[in-house]
């Protein structure tokens, strides 16, 4: 496999794909996926979540060989948290190399307040995302701009100012659509676990920080006609960012085409309870 034989494949993973090199990147792996846990351990004890349990079978599942390769762990927000779907995942071997850490927060239709995406792994450097995901074309509501990014926007910039002091790769995604999907402020890069611990993870909890309180202030929408056309866009949205996650290749390859199907299901918010998932 390359990547022109598939095109949607970033630069990093087409040659991990390709090379077939190993690199124990247990040090780096540790870390990233110690702020992760950090982080839902923060939310999680200022929001009310269930787990939902479709797919309790595979909390913890394998590779083709039976060797240990990741975790699958799905929430939904209670009563009146604005929270409807929590994924909480990692695949990957760190002494493979390649890991993918993933703790993203979707919103009800109710709110317009942005999701909360992020995803952290070894390539083999420290990678890391994080974004307030919009729920509207910015350029054609700039309200929604000044409401949600502008606070946000100086951290942003100061991440962008950092990578290019300390000559880190900033994240750019070979896909267009990947790139098109990121906000003006989202927080990502691809560098030395030492820069990653001194100034991204700063960087991060600001962002979580504040995503954290507007959820907090989330007014209710009544409107139940744009509640309904919130909830068909962020459908949308999360499909398309799931089922064309350029990692998907690496998942399919080391789980097999039907395990790898069901977790970007899954991933798609497409499997509650066991059940496909009703947007009405």
């Amino acid at each position: 496999m390359s990547a022109q034989q598939k095109p949607f494949v970033t630069e990093e993973f087409a040659r991990h794909i390709d090379s077939g090199h190993k690199m124990d990147t247990s040090e780096t792996y540790n870390q990233v996926l110690a702020l992760r846990d950090e982080i839902w351990q923060y939310i999680s004890t200022e929001l009310n979540f269930s787990e939902d349990l479709g797919c309790q079978d595979i909390h913890n599942f394998n590779d083709l060989q039976g060797n240990h390769l990741g975790r699958m762990r799905n929430f939904t927000g209670d009563n009146d948290n604005p929270v409807d779907w929590v994924i909480h995942s990692d695949i990957g071997q760190p002494q493979n190399t390649f890991t993918n850490i993933h703790l993203t927060f979707w919103m009800k239709g109710n709110t317009d307040v942005p999701h909360l995406g992020m995803a952290f792994g070894t390539l083999p450097e420290a990678f890391y995302y994080v974004d307030m995901m919009p729920r509207y074309e910015l350029v054609t509501h700039p309200e929604h701009v000044e409401k949600y990014y502008d606070a946000i926007n100086d951290v942003a910039m100061a991440h962008q100012n950092e990578l290019f002091e300390h000559g880190v790769k900033p994240f750019n995604a070979a896909m267009p659509f990947i790139r098109a999907s990121l906000s003006p402020c989202a927080v990502a890069g691809v560098g030395p676990l030492s820069f990653f611990e001194n100034n991204a993870k700063q960087k991060i909890w600001a962002v979580v920080k504040h995503w954290l309180e507007l959820v907090k202030n989330a007014q209710q929408d009544d409107d139940q006609m744009q509640c309904q056309k919130r909830r068909q866009r962020d459908y949308d949205q999360r499909r398309s960012i799931v089922y064309l996650d350029p990692a998907n290749p690496i998942a399919e390859r080391l789980v097999g085409k039907q395990a790898a199907d069901r977790l970007i299901r899954i991933l798609a918010g497409e499997e509650r309870n066991g059940k496909p998932y009703n947007r009405d």
